[in-house]
C-alpha cells in the first residue's frame, strides 16, 4: 500500500503529515513507545556518570511544576551514545523523555550554571510532552518510512526533507516550547539568568543550538534549514527576555501576599496566569482571593473569630499575608448596606478562590496544596451559607479532603481540615480521630499541630470536658507562647537592609546584577538584584519592598540572619501578627514592624520588608 500524503497550508507553507498504512507501522519497531529505546540504545547510568542521579533530580523538580498529561507519568531515559548519531533530548507520546549523555556534557561546559541549563533542557522537552506536541517522531517516523519505501518517488522524499526547513511549523512548535520551558525552569527554582540575559552577555541558546545542529532529520544540507541557527537564536532571545523578566511579576505577586496587599498579588497573578496558566499560578492567584475573602469578612467581625476552628492553607511555593487589607468599602460598621456589600465581596473572592482552586486540581488532580486549601475554603462558604448550600460545600470538602488522602494518607494538614468538615456535618466522632491523627502525625510542624490541638480543645469545650479542654489549652499555650518585646514606638530603629530603608529613593550608585521590568495596571515596577543576595522592588526610584535571601550575609535589625531559628525570630520579634504554614515550611509576619520571615525546616532562609 503506498503512503497517503496529506497537504495542509499554514502562513504559505506546506505541512506535509505522512500516514504509514497499518500493515507497514505493525511490522516496525514502535519508536513512541521506551521499548524501542532501551533495545536499541546503551542506557546510561549512575556508575558510568555520576550526573545521571543529578539529572533525575532536576527531571522530577520540572514535573512537580509543569504537571503532567493524564494517566502519563513522566519519566526520564539517558542514553550513553547519541541516536542516529544527533545529540538528542526528544519526548515519547508515552511519557519518556530520551536524553543522551552529550546533552549532559554541554550543559555542563559551565560547572557552575550546568544544573540551570539542565533544568532547562528538560524543561522545553516537558513542554512539548504536556502540549501532546511530538512533530519530531512523527517527521522522523516519515522520513524513515518514506526513505524505505520503493514506491514513493525522490520527489516526494525531497518535499517530505523540505519540511523539515518550515519556519511556521517548526519554531512556532519550538519557541511555544521555550516559552513554558522557561517558565518552568523559574518555577522549579533555577536561575534563568543561566540561560540568558538582557546585557547579551548570557545566551546559552546560541551555543545550544550550534552544538546541536537542529538539523534532526538525516540528508538536509544545513544551508537548506531556515531559519538558520543564528536566526532561532536571535528570535528566542527576543522572545525569552519577555518570559524572564515576566517571571519577576511572580515572584513579585508572593511578595504582595507576604506583605497582605492581597489586591495587588490578584493582579500580579491574573497577568502572570495569561502569560502561563501553569498550577502554581492559579493556585496561588486563587489563595489570594481566599486570604482577601477572609480578611473582608473579619472585618465585618470585628474581634470574633470567623469560625472557632483553625484551618491549614498556604500558597506555593512560600506564603504569608502582612498588612491587613481594608478597602474603604468594607467598614461594616458604618451601616447595614456597608455590611451588606462587604458580604458580596466576601462572596466573591471566596467562590473566585474555589473555583481557581478547581481549575488548579483540574490540571493535577493530586496537587495537595489546591486540595487542602479547597477544603477550607469550602467549610468557611459552608458555613456561612444557607442551609441548601451548606450542605453541598460541607460534603465537597469531605470529598476533596478524602481524595487528597488517598494519595498522602498521613497529611497532618489535610486531616486537620478534614476533621473540621467532620464536625460540621455532625459527626464528631470522626472529627476528633480525623484531628487527633492530625496532630500526632504533625510532630514537627509545630503550626498544624497548634492548630490540631486547638480545634481538638475547642470540641472538649462544646463537649462540657473541661479537664481535656483544660489539657488542650495548656498544650497549644506551649506552641504558641514566647518572649513578647516592647512595641515600636517613635524614634525606634526603623528595619532596613544596608542603605535600603521602605519609602525612601534608591541610590544610583547602587550596584546591580540582574533587573527585570515589568507593568501592572499601567504602573511600571522594577524588581532588580545586587550581588550581596538582596532585592529591591522599586516604582519611579522608590524603594517599595526588600528582600534578603539566599547569599545575603547581614542581619535584621534586631539581630536575625539567615540560619536563625524559628524560636530566635519569636525571642527578638514576639509573637507574630499571623503565622501561616506554606508548602515549604511557615512564614512569620510582624506588621507594625514591617518585616516577614519565610522559614524551612525551622530556620530562616529569607525576609521582607515593606
Amino acid at each position: 500500500m503506498k503512503p497517503v500524503i496529506l497537504r495542509t497550508l499554514t502562513g504559505g507553507f506546506a505541512i506535509l503529515i505522512l500516514l504509514i498504512s497499518c500493515s507497514d507501522a505493525g511490522a516496525k519497531p514502535d519508536k513512541n513507545r521506551i521499548a524501542y529505546w532501551r533495545s536499541k540504545y546503551q542506557q546510561l547510568k549512575p556508575q558510568d556518570d555520576p550526573r545521571v542521579v543529578k539529572a533525575q533530580s532536576i527531571f522530577q523538580r520540572i514535573v512537580k511544576v509543569a504537571g503532567a498529561r493524564p494517566s502519563v507519568v513522566p519519566r526520564l531515559f539517558m542514553t550513553k551514545n547519541d541516536p542516529w548519531g544527533i545529540t538528542l533530548p526528544i519526548a515519547l507520546p508515552d511519557g519518556w523523555i530520551v536524553l543522551s549523555q552529550k546533552v549532559l556534557d554541554i550543559g555542563y561546559r559551565d560547572p557552575e550554571q550546568g544544573d540551570h541549563r539542565l533544568a532547562f533542557v528538560l524543561a522545553h522537552e516537558v513542554a512539548h510532552q504536556l502540549n501532546d506536541d511530538f512533530w519530531h517522531m512523527r517527521f522522523f517516523q516519515a522520513l524513515e518510512a518514506a526513505s524505505t519505501n520503493q514506491t514513493v518517488s525522490q520527489a516526494f522524499l525531497n518535499d517530505v526533507r523540505r519540511g523539515a526547513s518550515m519556519t511556521e511549523h517548526v519554531l512556532s512548535r519550538e519557541l511555544q516550547a521555550d516559552e513554558r520551558g522557561i517558565i518552568y525552569t523559574a518555577m522549579a527554582g533555577f536561575n534563568t539568568h543561566a540561560i540568558v540575559t538582557s546585557d547579551n552577555t548570557v545566551n546559552f541558546f546560541a551555543d545550544w543550538i550550534r552544538a546541536l545542529n537542529p538539523r534532526r532529520v538525516r540528508g538536509i544540507a544545513q544551508g537548506q534549514m531556515r531559519p538558520t541557527p543564528q536566526e532561532r537564536a536571535a528570535s528566542l532571545k527576543t522572545r525569552l527576555h519577555r518570559i524572564v523578566d515576566q517571571t519577576a511579576v511572580f515572584q513579585v505577586g508572593l511578595w504582595w501576599y507576604y506583605a497582605g496587599d492581597y489586591p495587588k498579588a490578584i493582579q500580579a497573578f491574573e497577568h502572570f496566569r495569561g502569560l502561563f496558566p501553569g498550577r502554581e499560578v492559579i493556585h496561588n492567584l486563587a489563595a489570594s482571593h481566599h486570604q482577601l475573602a477572609l480578611q473582608i469578612l473579619q472585618a465585618t467581625q470585628k474581634n470574633t473569630p470567623i469560625i472557632p476552628f483553625q484551618l491549614s492553607m498556604a500558597i506555593d511555593p512560600e506564603t504569608h499575608a502582612s498588612k491587613i487589607y481594608l478597602d474603604a468599602k468594607v467598614h461594616a460598621s458604618r451601616g447595614s448596606s456597608d455590611l451588606a456589600h462587604a458580604m458580596a465581596l466576601f462572596r466573591e473572592h471566596l467562590d473566585n478562590a474555589i473555583a481557581l482552586y478547581r481549575e488548579a486540581l483540574s490540571l493535577e488532580p493530586g496537587y495537595t496544596p489546591s486540595a487542602r486549601n479547597l477544603g477550607s475554603a469550602l467549610i468557611i462558604r459552608g458555613v456561612h451559607a444557607a442551609d441548601s448550600s451548606r450542605q453541598a460545600d460541607l460534603a465537597e470538602s469531605v470529598m476533596t479532603l478524602s481524595r487528597a488522602l488517598e494519595r498522602k494518607p498521613d497529611d497532618p494538614s489535610l486531616l486537620n481540615n478534614l476533621g473540621v468538615a467532620f464536625f460540621y456535618e455532625g459527626r464528631r466522632d470522626r472529627a476528633e480521630t480525623s484531628l487527633q491523627k492530625s496532630m500526632n502525625q504533625a510532630l514537627t510542624a509545630v503550626p498544624i499541630r497548634a492548630a490540631s490541638v486547638y480545634n481538638l480543645g475547642h470540641i472538649a469545650r462544646i463537649k462540657n470536658d473541661q479537664m481535656a479542654a483544660r489539657q488542650y489549652q495548656h498544650q497549644y499555650e506551649q506552641f504558641t507562647s514566647s518572649p513578647v518585646p516592647q512595641p515600636v514606638t517613635t524614634g525606634q530603629t526603623l528595619e532596613s537592609l544596608q542603605e535600603l530603608v521602605v519609602g525612601k529613593i534608591i541610590s544610583s550608585q547602587r550596584q546591580i546584577q540582574t533587573k527585570s521590568e515589568f507593568q501592572l495596571e499601567g504602573i511600571t515596577y522594577i524588581l532588580a538584584s545586587d550581588p550581596s543576595g538582596l532585592k529591591t522592588l522599586t516604582q519611579d526610584g522608590e524603594v517599595l519592598m526588600i528582600m534578603a535571601g539566599k547569599g545575603y550575609s547581614g542581619k535584621s535589625t534586631q539581630g536575625i540572619a539567615l540560619g536563625s531559628q524559628s524560636r530566635d525570630v519569636e525571642a527578638s520579634y514576639g509573637l507574630p501578627s499571623r503565622r501561616l504554614a506554606t508548602t515549604q515550611g511557615q512564614n512569620l509576619s510582624y506588621d507594625t514592624r514591617g518585616i516577614a520571615f519565610q522559614l524551612h525546616e525551622g530556620k530562616v532562609v529569607s525576609w521582607l520588608l515593606f
